[in-house]
């Protein structure tokens, strides 16, 4: 008998955790999420239906327990732990069991993805709920496809139709069958929609900003608003806005995502009282079914982009950082710890309400002279609402804040760390390796190794540690911990710290980034578009600089900030050392493969890993075709007129593809080929090209090269490499650029310089010049000798190419 068909009873589920050891991520657990009881260590039971898990060491991570409530809602006036939805509920805890446990289901998950997942089966079920199929094993693939249509159409609400449900709600409220709850925060009456939400049977973020002021609008006795009003809520976090429903292919990618392991799940066994009898993704693959579902931004509607940013606005973003760690930091930081020593030295309790006057004179005498921050003054006030603040300086509290967010681009944007793993960095992170030199940043890698690494930075990283390691003194002394980005207000009393109201600065860079880009003027590009930075982005920061650097050279806080670094010690940890590891992990693999099968799932396991490291380096890689398709689109569009001999070469292959694309777009047409056709055709062709072809920046900028790593034919005519060879007998299978100066690289059949390459040169040559007038012989000669030598170079190169353009 079909075990699916039976009803299940929580007796069943029961039955089915004890089964089950007590897996290490579970650290404690409670019977429901209102319960007062907590079950600890080897207490804590799979049957409860409130979790806290952890995957990561405590020691190491900030954020390392991850609450889990299965009292989701899921109906109306109905949570995934009612009685009825017993088999709902065993399929949810078994999806996490399996998946963190990952020896059937492949990779394991951390505690993070796995709650997220929770939540993403819950709207599958809301949505089959609303259909009033009860069981899973009830689905087919034609309401499958309802599933994707619903979610391509009109998102999450439209799986439920949330319009229905709140009109429903609002009708109870108009017949006296209903009251809006609320409750008391302080002085203030508010509207609970976390109870909102679960009479609707969905989580209160689902309800937008239009929705939220609807409500608030009927609980105070007003009629309805209209549909059509949007209403700004800064504050409000939801998984829709008011822009559109649509979600975004991520998502969607998320949502098969579990789809899929429903599938294998019941295929296998894993789950047998509520299967799912079909394979979703027969037919379509699973990320062929995201990208029909998932959207792309709309600009024209206002909403910022958050694929791949202009490298200007990034450079913006990194020149401001630098400037707000270097430039403005001080007066920033001796107020703050005036306020600090003010709060805990001067007042007593009964003079808190008085503290901030005496902060504004006591501050205002400190500040001798005016502080302006990209064009705003510093004022000595705390908060906004003090009524000495003019409303165009910036106070206090957003200039620490800023600050906070400086310091943490700058340490993410050239360490390429995630925004989870700045959050986990402690004090003394960053020390100075006494053999090298090289500034190290220790730092906890969270997707592959999840243990602490060791990085290489510019030596500016290391100040912006201890910028926040100054902050941040109080609240480890308090807290007895070592994290950098628990920082308290300095405004802080002893009473407001005894009730634990308002104690920390936000440090989150997923709610200051965008405010930081604005003030550093970021955000806005040249044709207008506002661009939206996200956190993880933060990873491409430090590909852009290397291959962009020269170009935007005026960036004069950058340039100081990065000084003393040599980032051509990165690219090779990105571009060697990983590729490298991942090598080795592939022979691994391979010999554990060509064994018996008992060794199958440490191969598995191996490749999990394998494919986690090659991660690291993708955003490199991103970047540095990007840089290619963007230069030679620079020469197609002359704003660009390269020289030397690979500029020849690339001038001749730009040259090639242009006839392909006129070619490519004419056949079989007799229209003629449009500037904006042919310029389409060409990016294609450029972008399928770009990751064959290498255009790097010389560190010296006096150049860029273009020898193919790996490449014998390139890199047996690579000068730097023979002269490698000569000195030190050892061949390379990519360019070695601590054998080439100018001459070498300008000698070179795999020379480019761009623009700003050939001001280099001409820099050289005033200073050879300039040495010519030395008083000693020898010098003069030497630098006669360098001056022949540069000109002799240029003009070559320019000869290279003269015959040669647009």
């Amino acid at each position: 008998m079909n075990v699916a068909s039976n009803p299940t009873t929580r007796q069943y589920h029961d039955d089915v955790l004890e089964d089950y050891e007590r897996p290490k991520w579970l650290v404690a657990s409670k019977p429901n999420s209102e319960s007062d009881q907590t079950f600890e260590g080897d207490a804590a039971d799979l049957r409860h239906d409130y979790w806290i898990l952890r995957t990561a060491d405590p020691a190491k991570v900030r954020d390392s327990d991850f609450k889990l409530d299965f009292r989701q809602p899921v109906s109306e006036e109905m949570l995934l732990t009612d009685e009825s939805r017993v088999n709902d509920l065993l399929t949810a805890k078994i999806l996490v069991i399996e998946t963190m446990r990952g020896q059937y289901l492949r990779p394991a998950r951390t505690a993070k993805r796995t709650v997220k997942m929770v939540f993403t089966f819950a709207w599958i079920v809301r949505w089959r709920l609303a259909l009033n199929v009860t069981e899973m094993s009830k689905l087919s693939p034609a309401l499958f496809d309802d599933f994707c249509d619903r979610l391509a159409s009109g998102g999450l609400p439209d799986l439920i139709d949330l319009e229905s449900r709140l009109a429903r709600l609002e009708k109870r409220y108009r017949e006296g069958e209903y009251d809006w709850p609320r409750y008391r925060d302080g002085s203030n009456i508010l509207v609970d929609f976390g109870k909102i939400g679960r009479t609707l049977g969905v989580p209160f973020q689902i309800l937008n900003a239009t929705n939220r002021k609807r409500i608030r609008n009927l609980a105070e006795g007003g009629g309805s608003l209209p549909e059509t009003e949007i209403v700004d809520d800064a504050n409000n976090d939801n998984e829709q806005n008011d822009k559109g429903t649509l979600i975004a292919y991520e998502r969607a990618l998320e949502f098969f995502t579990v789809w899929d392991l429903l599938h294998l799940s019941s295929n296998i066994g894993l789950i047998s009282h509520d299967q799912l009898e079909f394979n979703p993704f027969e037919k379509t693959s699973i990320d062929a079914r995201a990208r029909q579902v998932g959207r792309t931004l709309n600009l024209q509607a206002g909403e910022g982009r958050t694929g791949t940013l202009e490298s200007e606005n990034w450079l913006r973003l990194l020149d401001g950082a630098a400037r707000w760690v270097l430039d403005y930091s001080k007066p920033i930081l001796d107020s703050c710890k005036l306020i600090a020593d003010c709060q805990s030295e001067i007042f007593s309790q009964k003079h808190e309400r008085r503290s901030q006057k005496n902060i504004f004179t006591l501050v205002t005498k400190a500040l001798t002279e005016d502080y302006t921050f990209n064009g705003r003054r510093l004022s000595p006030t705390w908060r906004r609402h003090n009524k000495a603040f003019d409303p165009d300086d910036i106070t206090l509290e957003e200039a620490l804040a800023h600050l906070i967010t400086a310091c943490l681009v700058l340490i993410g944007g050239f360490s390429a760390r995630r925004h989870g793993e700045l959050n986990s960095l402690q004090a003394g992170c960053v020390y100075k390796d006494q053999v090298s030199g090289a500034w190290i940043l220790s730092s906890y890698i969270e997707k592959t190794i999840r243990d602490n690494a060791e990085i290489p930075v510019p030596a500016a990283v290391a100040v912006a540690v201890q910028i926040l390691e100054r902050l941040s003194e109080s609240a480890r002394l308090k807290d007895k911990t070592n994290w950098l980005t628990k920082v308290h207000r300095p405004s802080l009393s002893e009473s407001e710290l005894n009730t634990g109201q308002r104690i920390y600065i936000q440090t989150m860079l997923q709610f200051t980034l965008n405010s930081f880009a604005d003030i550093v003027g970021a955000r806005t590009s040249s044709d207008g578009t506002l661009w939206k930075f996200k956190p993880h982005q933060l990873r491409r920061a430090f590909a852009i600089y290397y291959y962009h650097h020269n170009r935007y050279s005026n960036l004069d806080a950058i340039s100081r900030f990065l000084r003393h670094f040599d980032p051509e010690m990165t690219r090779r940890y990105i571009t060697e050392t990983i590729p490298g590891a991942h090598m080795r992990m592939r022979e691994i693999v391979e010999a554990r493969s060509a064994k018996a099968q008992e060794n199958e799932r440490i191969s598995a396991e191996a490749r999990d890993a394998m494919r986690r490291m090659k991660e690291v380096a993708v955003e490199y890689e991103d970047v540095r075709q990007e840089y290619f398709v963007e230069r030679n689109m620079q020469i197609y569009d002359n704003d660009e007129s390269p020289i030397g001999r690979g500029a020849a070469l690339l001038m001749d292959e730009l040259e090639d593809l242009v006839a392909q694309a006129r070619n490519n777009i004419t056949i079989g047409s007799r229209m003629n080929c449009s500037p904006d056709r042919e310029r389409t055709a060409l990016l294609d062709l450029l972008r399928s090209r770009a990751p064959e072809r290498y255009l790097e920046p010389h560190p010296g900028r006096h150049a860029h090269c273009a020898c193919r790593p790996d490449v014998p034919e390139d890199t047996a005519d690579a000068i730097c490499l023979q002269m490698q060879a000569k000195v030190t007998g050892a061949a390379d299978t990519r360019a070695n650029y601590a054998f080439s100066g100018p001459k070498e690289c300008y000698d070179c059949k795999h020379c480019v310089a761009f623009a700003e390459n050939v001001i280099v040169m001409k820099r050289k040559i005033e200073e050879a010049e300039q040495a010519t007038k030395s008083p000693a012989e020898r010098f003069r000669v030497a630098a006669q000798s360098r001056l022949d030598a540069y000109k002799a170079t240029l003009e070559s190169a320019r000869a290279a190419v003269r015959d040669r353009g647009r």
